[in-house]
């Protein structure tokens, strides 16, 4: 049975491809969820002026994206958290932290998603000076400087 896909399908497809899947597959689990729709000429037709209208709306987006990595290049973010004597953080700065903090500076949605802390894994757990990678669309990325000081008290 052809579909056409409605949703994006992680290692399956993406909105609008035409997929030929079994029978079950589509009835049981793809129809029912509004994943998918049987494929027809028309249909087919319609698909096509979504992508076009689809690609449209990715190279704004994609320019829009661009602006925002040339924003978020200098951007510095400091936190302050409390510190072991060794410098070990007690509560960690998340992806979470980081992508709240972005979207204030900038002024867009940042979401925890866009953000990579490869050395680091979920979590900056150190005090010291860090870098974020922040994948803005498919193909823009940029790095972003975190400082992380220790927390005085008085």
């Amino acid at each position: 049975m052809k579909v056409i896909l409605l949703q994006n399908i992680r290692g399956f497809g993406q909105i609008g491809d035409v997929k030929n899947v079994s029978d079950g597959y589509a009835k049981n689990f793809l129809l029912p969820r509004n994943m998918a729709k049987p494929a027809s000429d028309g249909s087919i037709k319609e698909v096509e002026s979504l992508k076009k209208k689809l690609e449209m709306t990715l190279t704004i987006e994609k320019e829009r994206a661009v602006e925002l990595s040339q924003k978020l290049k200098d951007i510095l973010i400091e936190f302050a958290k409390k510190a072991s004597k060794t410098g070990k953080l007690f509560s960690s700065v998340t992806k979470n932290d980081i992508a709240n903090e972005l979207s204030k500076i900038i002024g867009a949605k940042i979401e925890k998603e866009m953000i990579g802390l490869e050395e680091h894994g979920e979590h900056i757990k150190q005090i010291g000076e860090h870098t974020a990678e922040v994948e803005l669309a498919q193909g823009v990325k940029t790095t972003v400087k975190i400082i992380v000081k220790e927390l005085k008290e008085e």
